[in-house]
């Protein structure tokens, strides 16, 4: 006696495009707002206001930019090499205080008590030594690298559900 086997093709359906685009721009949204907290905090206490941009993206993955312009910014989050200080008026003085505590520290997320104090002092030109780069970016990126794999792991998983797929 011979068996005979017939196979049924199965056919899933076929994926939601519109799921995983909600899903995706919906975790890329959640990133973008907690990445700009984290720079915002930065800057908490400065005087100087700093103004972030972010743009997001769908195109070749998931994407999320968060940056400035912010000269002042760039210096503090890349550092500075030692640099004369001139006033602006050639026959002018620099006046400043002698004290001042940094806000920032390098590789931390936040920004604290500090600034400039004690006696002023006048001055034709300084020397100024520089300072450490804080490297907020590289701070900010270390700290939401995993999570935003793990946010995007968790979007593709709803989004499988939601085109009809019983996948855990």
């Amino acid at each position: 006696m011979t068996d005979v086997f017939f196979f049924k093709e199965i056919k899933p359906s076929k994926m939601k495009d519109d799921a995983f685009r909600l899903e995706f721009l919906t975790m890329v949204h959640e990133m973008e707002r907690a990445i700009k907290k984290d720079y915002q905090e930065t800057v908490k206490t400065w005087e100087h206001k700093v103004v972030f941009t972010s743009i997001i993206s769908l195109k070749g993955g998931p994407s999320v930019l968060v940056g400035t312009d912010d000269e002042i910014y760039g210096m503090v989050n890349n550092g500075t090499k030692p640099h004369d200080i001139a006033p602006k008026n050639p026959k002018g003085k620099l006046v400043y205080q002698v004290t001042y505590v940094a806000k920032t520290q390098p590789g931390v997320i936040g920004s604290g008590p500090g600034g400039k104090s004690g006696k002023y002092t006048m001055r034709g030109r300084v020397h100024h030594p520089g300072f450490k780069a804080r490297k907020f970016d590289d701070a900010i990126n270390k700290k939401w690298k995993d999570q935003y794999k793990r946010r995007a792991e968790e979007a593709m998983r709803i989004a499988v559900q939601k085109s009809g797929y019983g996948v855990k």
